[in-house]
C-alpha cells in the first residue's frame, strides 16, 4: 500500500517542470518494485533535466516547489529515517529527471508468502 496522493505531486512535477518547458514533449514512466523489505517507486521524465528545472523554479513562486517538499515531509512523518526521496538527472541519452522514493513495506505475517516484485 502506498499512502494516498504520494505519487501524484511527483508526476505533476515531472509534467510541469520536466516536459512542459520543452516543445517536443516527452515521456513519463512510473515504476514500482520490491527491494528486500523496501518498496521502491520511481517517476522518470524525459524532460529538460534538473539544472533547467531548477533555474525555472528559482524564478517561480514557492508554491511551485511545494510538491516535493510535501512528499518528503509526509515520508518523514510516516516512516522517519526509513524512507527517502531522491531527485537525480537520468543517466541515459533521453535525459530528464529520475525521482526515486523508498519506503518500508508493511510487516508480513510469518505464514504469508513473500510479496512479489511489482
Amino acid at each position: 500500500p502506498v499512502p494516498p496522493m504520494l505519487l501524484q505531486p511527483l508526476v505533476e512535477n515531472a509534467i510541469k517542470h520536466g516536459l512542459e518547458p520543452q516543445v517536443a514533449g516527452g515521456r513519463i514512466q512510473v515504476q514500482a518494485r520490491v527491494e528486500g523489505r523496501q518498496l521502491c517507486l520511481q517517476v522518470r521524465d524525459t524532460g529538460v533535466g534538473l539544472q533547467a528545472a531548477a533555474a525555472a523554479a528559482a524564478s517561480a513562486s514557492a508554491a511551485s516547489r511545494f510538491g516535493v517538499s510535501q512528499v518528503r515531509e509526509r515520508l518523514t512523518t510516516l516512516y522517519g529515517a526509513h524512507a527517502a526521496l531522491h531527485l537525480q538527472d537520468a543517466d541515459d541519452a533521453e535525459g530528464g529527471v529520475l525521482c526515486v522514493l523508498t519506503m518500508p513495506l508493511p510487516a508480513v505475517a510469518a505464514d504469508a508468502p513473500t510479496p512479489p516484485s511489482i
